[in-house]
């Protein structure tokens, strides 16, 4: 980092890197958050709230990203710059939903607002309050995917909640301050030497740790054998992300339009999915994966274009459980791709076969490969970038994310927020994204689609609520009848 004239400069991290040059006119790489109330916030509070504990707190708010023509780090690399003038105003907007203002008009004024491109020359982030929401209203919250991922910003989210009498609410983390020190040298030449003595740095750090892991292995045989066996599950790991995903193509793959369609599903009580998920063994994760399985398979069958797999990206939190929150932010977190059986006539093995791709994924180290992989992309031209994205993706047919929000009702400004949903950003070529958002003991899940390949997106929508409903009713029919059947 350094400061001229009082504007500071910070090199950014490789990974938000690559998620800034995701941006497309199909596929914006925006987080986009939505929070209502069941009565009316007092807005002006709100934005002293939001001005103090996340404007104040985390400074990529009050930063805005410097992207020069070509990335080639460490000579040339995207900059956040403070932004002179930041003025909490200039991303605040306000707007009344129409009649009759019910979750309907909520989530198609959201939707709309969801599709507009983030201005690039100041901080990449919008707060959209929403008016007419019943008797109470709505926050829209759009964050720009390089400025941080879904986990991180619901920690951001929950720094504006109340603070119980007890102290601070559960769910917080403490923030820490991650500023960089002074650069060697002043101007650009200090900064690009300081990228490369930080390049340097992670090299020799990586090279110490294989070192030691060597080590280990060479005095202790069962270290040997361990090491063995990691290096079997990487070499499996390679095959499949190299030539293993040959799903073939099916119906939501193709083209994209830049429109974009977006709702959630109704709320589910978690403590059902819970329940059902105790007879099998299976995660809350399981069980809702295998419910968007069944829908997704009850759509193709529709359609008459059943697939035997659709291949889906799932995210991976890597930050340690209960660490600080960087005061900077940013993207910790992997991809691993799950192969969801829609050819599978029966529910039972659906459910099965999802669960065991779960439970082999979590104890692979797939996302922090593909982590790693971002890490390195993030230093190379946009091009570069952008064909290995395609190249990546192409594999998939969605991406679906778990984030978890807090367990109990909290409070902004002195109002309960009666509920949560969210859309997660669809990446390169894909055109469709499912968002499963936990908030106050309930489950929805936010659904993004295509406008061309999706263009029955109202269907798809029912269909999933059907699946995630009849988890809350474990003893009547896992699925409703199929075409045909």
């Amino acid at each position: 980092m350094m400061a001229v004239g009082g504007i500071r400069a910070e090199q950014m991290d490789p990974a938000d890197v690559a998620w800034l040059h995701m941006d497309r006119p199909t596929n914006l790489m925006v987080v986009n958050t939505v929070l209502w109330f069941d009565v009316p916030v007092d807005q002006a509070s709100v934005l002293k709230l939001f001005q103090e504990r996340v404007v104040s707190r985390f400074r990529r708010f009050r930063q805005r990203a410097a992207d020069p023509a070509l990335t080639l780090a460490p000579w040339a690399a995207p900059e956040w710059v403070d932004e002179a003038g930041f003025a909490l105003a200039d991303h605040v907007s306000r707007t009344r939903l129409p009649a009759p203002g019910d979750q309907r008009a909520l989530q198609q004024a959201a939707s709309d607002l969801a599709g507009r491109p983030l201005r690039k020359d100041r901080p990449l982030w919008e707060l959209h309050l929403l008016d007419g929401y019943g008797d109470g209203g709505a926050l829209l919250l759009r964050t720009h995917h390089a400025i941080a991922d879904g986990g991180a910003l619901v920690q951001v989210l929950l720094s504006l909640a109340d603070p119980l009498d007890a102290g601070e609410h559960p769910g917080v983390l403490p923030v820490r301050d991650d500023t960089a020190g002074p650069p060697l040298l002043p101007g650009p030449g200090g900064r690009t030497a300081g990228r490369a003595v930080a390049a340097a740095r992670r090299a020799g750090s990586a090279a110490g740790d294989l070192s030691a892991v060597l080590r280990a292995a060479l005095a202790d045989p069962r270290k040997a054998a361990e090491l063995a066996g990691s290096a079997r599950a990487d070499a499996a790991m390679l095959r499949k992300l190299g030539f293993g995903l040959t799903a073939g193509r099916n119906r939501l793959q193709g083209p994209l339009v830049p429109g974009k369609q977006r709702a959630w599903t109704r709320p589910v009580p978690v403590e059902a999915v819970n329940t059902a998920g105790a007879v099998t063994g299976s995660t809350v994760n399981d069980l809702m994966l295998t419910a968007i399985t069944s829908a997704l398979r009850r759509y193709l069958l529709e359609h008459d274009a059943l697939a035997e797999e659709v291949i889906v990206i799932v995210p991976v939190d890597l930050r340690p459980a209960g660490a600080p929150l960087p005061a900077g932010l940013g993207n910790e977190f992997g991809l691993v791709f799950v192969r969801l059986p829609t050819g599978e006539t029966d529910q039972g093995r659906r459910r099965a076969r999802v669960k065991a791709q779960m439970d082999q994924v979590k104890s692979s180290r797939e996302g922090v490969f593909v982590s790693t992989m971002l890490q390195w992309m993030g230093q190379l031209p946009a091009a570069v970038q952008n064909a290995w994205v395609d190249a990546f993706a192409g594999k998939a047919t969605a991406i679906v994310t778990n984030v978890s929000g807090p367990r109990h009702q909290v409070q902004i400004a002195g109002t309960p927020v009666a509920g949560m949903a969210g859309w997660v950003p669809v990446t390169g070529p894909l055109g469709l994204g499912l968002s499963i958002v936990s908030y106050a003991g309930q489950l929805t899940v936010g659904l993004a689609s295509d406008a061309h390949l999706v263009p029955d997106h109202d269907r798809l929508l029912a269909l999933l609520d059907d699946e995630i409903g009849a988890l809350n009713t474990p003893t009547a029919p896992s699925s409703p009848p199929e075409p045909g059947s």
